[in-house]
């Protein structure tokens, strides 16, 4: 159990440190050493460390981000306000390669990446997931669009039977994994814009 006890307190204290960024290194350092001490002081009081009584004793020391939001208004810490490079970038990281082909998702990567309301960590998941937003999957539509049409063939020399007859070959039925990477396509660059949109939220805060 005591690896299970281990564990809990070590993701607590993980993400309490990720709910300080864009508090001074020092000052959060000491509020993670006071809080990792205050924990290690209530664990050689329990009778039983059990993984419900870590929990227990977690949930007493408070949600992670309401320690940190506590912490900012102590350190005089206040909200940042959203720019245009952080609205730019949930706009253009999506949509951008489809308003300019190509360059616009760029766009969108850069701005991301000169702000400074994103983690590391969320940066990287907004350029990996998905790599050009939502260029490939209307790419997509736009091509398999062009290829269903299909000519007629108008013959007069035929009989009125065989006249106007198509020359498409019959259409293939769509197997559900090709649904699904569409879907996959189409998902991922959302709710991977969705997921920075909170985080901005969380984590743009910068000193007063």
């Amino acid at each position: 159990m005591s690896s299970t006890a281990d564990k809990l307190v070590e993701d607590y204290l993980k993400r309490l440190n990720a709910e300080l960024r864009g508090l001074p290194r020092a000052r959060r350092r000491e509020l993670v050493d006071e809080i990792s001490e205050h924990i290690v002081e209530a664990r050689a009081d329990l009778e039983s460390e059990n993984e419900a009584a870590i929990r227990t004793l977690l949930d007493r020391l408070g949600d992670p981000e309401e320690i940190a939001a506590e912490a900012r208004e102590r350190f005089g810490l206040a909200p940042r306000k959203v720019g245009w490079k952080e609205v730019g970038a949930l706009i253009m990281l999506p949509i951008g390669g489809v308003i300019l082909p190509v360059l616009g998702w760029f766009i969108g990567i850069v701005l991301l990446w000169v702000s400074d309301a994103w983690s590391t960590r969320d940066k990287l998941v907004g350029t990996l997931l998905f790599p050009g937003g939502l260029l490939l999957p209307v790419a997509l539509g736009v091509l398999a669009s062009e290829s269903s049409g299909c000519g007629t063939v108008v013959t007069p020399q035929l009989s009125p039977e065989l006249n106007n007859a198509s020359n498409c070959p019959p259409p293939d039925g769509t197997g559900a994994w090709e649904v699904a990477l569409v879907v996959m396509l189409i998902l991922v660059p959302l709710v991977t814009t969705v997921y920075l949109a909170r985080r901005m939220r969380r984590m743009s805060i910068a000193t007063a």
